[in-house]
């Protein structure tokens, strides 16, 4: 297991080390503090309307999964 898990702890960290610094920036934008603070200027009150691109998102998420039922299900006949 040693001959395994040394060289795969070694290629996880050399692929990680490139991305770090991006990865640490964007936890910290990702903070939930900084997501729901009403304090920010940029803030719409106006938030009861929910945009188009969600109901879009939301319809070509359905649609996607229905295809993948229907591909595995013709698949396995």
């Amino acid at each position: 297991m040693y001959f395994i898990s040394r060289p795969l702890k070694v290629f996880l960290n050399t692929a990680y080390k490139p991305i770090e610094g991006l990865l640490e920036t964007l936890e910290e934008l990702m903070k939930m503090e900084k997501i729901m603070d009403v304090s920010n200027d940029n803030w719409e009150t106006n938030n009861e309307q929910i945009p188009l691109w969600f109901y879009q998102m939301i319809i070509s998420m359905g649609f996607s999964v229905c295809l993948g039922f229907l591909l595995i299900l013709v698949g396995s006949l």
